[in-house]
């Protein structure tokens, strides 16, 4: 069934069972999310959206996703640090009682990473950026543990086409820290119904398999993965070519 998710694209149809369901986005900006959080509106879910966006632009956009969505709350507080990561991500668990799926957008910059860093600080850097992400997945999981909730965590990893030798090793790096996240908490939540699986960039985007080009087809496998339909799959890293599109999963 996956595969011919993946190979449909956004030809997914409807998912009735997401309707009313508590959806978490964060990192939502003009250049991303956007098709993320209008296809969980559209399908009628309750959408706690996190976004450090602002102007007219951003308003004609929530002003859209609260026209389809059963109930939209819009948080706007910059996550510089742990602190107000977890205030921040404890508030919006408990904005509708509970959560059933969160994505997160983590964006991994390789200018902030110095050039000439030994390997523990680089990977130390890395880390510094994903710790969001790494934080919410905790929490958000937590919060499901609490309330009894069957869910899904998404994190979808952000990083621009790799313009030099460095830059690539640096998105190996971060995938294989991303992946290892990504297992370690499947397995940590196995039990309570909770599945983690991420979205990243693929070292071979000409590598040839199924694949969904752009935001929308991301969109349709986060909601394949929200669904009923995907609760068989946690632990996995679904490729995207370096243009945005998404491949089979690696284990």
């Amino acid at each position: 069934m996956l595969t011919s998710v993946l190979e449909a694209g956004v030809s997914v149809g409807a998912y009735p069972d997401l309707a009313g369901k508590r959806v978490l986005i964060t990192g939502l900006d003009l250049g991303a999310g956007v098709d993320l959080a209008r296809a969980f509106a559209e399908q009628g879910c309750r959408i706690a959206l996190h976004t450090t966006g602002a102007g007219a632009e951003t308003d004609a956009v929530l002003e859209m996703l609260s026209r389809s969505a059963a109930e939209l709350q819009v948080y706007s507080e910059p996550l510089t640090d742990v602190e107000s990561t977890v205030r921040f991500a404890q508030a919006a668990a408990r904005a509708f009682g509970g959560l059933d799926a969160v994505v997160n957008l983590v964006r991994i910059d390789a200018g902030l990473v110095a050039a000439d860093a030994a390997a523990p600080d680089i990977e130390g850097a890395l880390a510094r950026q994903m710790q969001n992400g790494c934080l919410l997945t905790r929490i958000a999981a937590n919060r499901m543990r609490l309330t009894w909730s069957e869910g899904l965590i998404l994190n979808v990893m952000m990083f621009a086409p790799p313009r030099s030798r460095s830059e690539a090793a640096l998105l190996s790096i971060a995938r294989a820290m991303l992946a290892s996240m990504t297992r370690t908490e499947a397995t940590q939540w196995a039990d309570q119904a909770i599945r983690i699986n991420a979205v990243a960039p693929s070292l071979e985007p000409q590598q040839a398999a199924p694949s969904l080009e752009s935001e929308p087809d991301i969109a349709a496998l986060a909601l394949f993965l929200a669904s009923p339909r995907g609760r068989e799959l946690s632990g996995l890293v679904f490729e995207t070519a370096l243009a945005g599109s998404v491949q089979a999963p690696t284990p």
